[in-house]
C-alpha cells in the first residue's frame, strides 16, 4: 500500500533546513537531519531535491522571495518619492531581517561555510536586463540623470551588488552596521551623482519599481517551484 502523501513536504523540508543552518550551520546539516527535523524520511527528501546543495540554493532562494515581498510592500505603502536611495534602505533592511540572507552578506561562515560563494548565478542576465529598464524609465520620469547610458548604470550597480556577496571573503566577515553604513554611502554617492533635473514624476518611478519587483519576484516563485 503507497505510503500517504506528506503536505507541502517540500515547504517543510525548506523550513527544516533554514531552522538547522541557522541553528547548527551549513556544513553540519546533512539530509538525514533534514529529514528527521522534517518529520518525514531521508528518501522523500531526496525526492524532491537531488541533494544538499539544491536545498540550500532553494533555502537562498525563498529568503529572496521573502525580501522582495517586503521591499514591494514597502514601495507600494511609501508616501513619498520612492528614489534610489530609499530602495536601496528597503532593500538592506529587508536583507538583516532574513538570518540566512544576512549570514550571506555579512560572511558569517558559521552558519553558511564557504561552499555558498561557490555556488554560481545563471539567473542574473535576466535580472541585469530588467535592470536596464529599470533604470530607462527613472530616467525618464526624472529621477536619473538621462545623459548617461542606462547601460553604464547597470553595470555600476550591478557590480556593487556582487561585490557585497564576494566582499566577506576578501575582507573579512563585517557587521550589521557596517553593510547598511556601506549600503547607504553607496545609495547617497549615486543619487548624487546621477540625481536628474527634474521634475519627478514619482507615479511613473513606482510604476517602474514596482515592475522590477513583480519581475523578480516571480522568477523567485518559479525557481523555487519542483522541475
Amino acid at each position: 500500500m503507497p505510503r500517504p502523501l506528506v503536505p507541502d513536504r517540500r515547504g517543510r523540508i525548506l523550513t527544516a533546513a533554514a531552522e538547522l543552518i541557522v541553528e547548527s550551520g551549513w556544513p553540519a546539516t546533512t539530509v538525514a537531519r533534514i529529514a528527521e527535523y522534517a518529520g518525514i524520511g531521508k528518501g522523500a527528501v531526496y525526492r524532491e531535491f537531488d541533494g544538499k546543495e539544491q536545498i540550500l540554493a532553494a533555502v537562498l532562494n525563498r529568503s529572496m522571495r521573502r525580501m522582495t515581498s517586503q521591499v514591494h510592500r514597502r514601495v507600494i505603502d511609501a508616501d513619498h518619492l520612492v528614489d534610489l536611495p530609499a530602495v536601496y534602505r528597503f532593500g538592506v533592511e529587508a536583507l538583516l531581517s532574513e538570518p540566512l540572507m544576512r549570514a550571506l552578506y555579512l560572511g558569517d561562515d558559521a552558519v553558511l561555510g564557504d561552499h555558498v560563494r561557490e555556488v554560481g548565478e545563471r539567473r542574473y542576465s535576466a535580472r541585469m536586463g530588467w535592470l536596464a529598464d529599470y533604470i530607462e524609465k527613472l530616467q525618464q520620469a526624472g529621477v536619473i540623470a538621462d545623459d548617461i547610458a542606462s547601460d553604464n548604470i547597470t553595470r555600476m550597480l550591478s557590480v556593487f551588488t556582487i561585490g557585497l556577496v564576494n566582499a566577506p571573503g576578501t575582507l573579512g566577515a563585517g557587521t550589521a552596521e557596517e553593510l547598511t553604513d556601506t549600503v547607504m554611502l553607496f545609495a547617497q554617492l549615486v543619487d548624487a551623482g546621477l540625481r536628474g533635473p527634474g521634475p519627478v514624476d514619482a507615479s511613473a518611478a513606482r510604476h517602474a519599481q514596482i515592475a522590477l519587483l513583480e519581475q523578480l519576484s516571480d522568477q523567485l516563485t518559479q525557481l523555487e517551484e519542483p522541475v
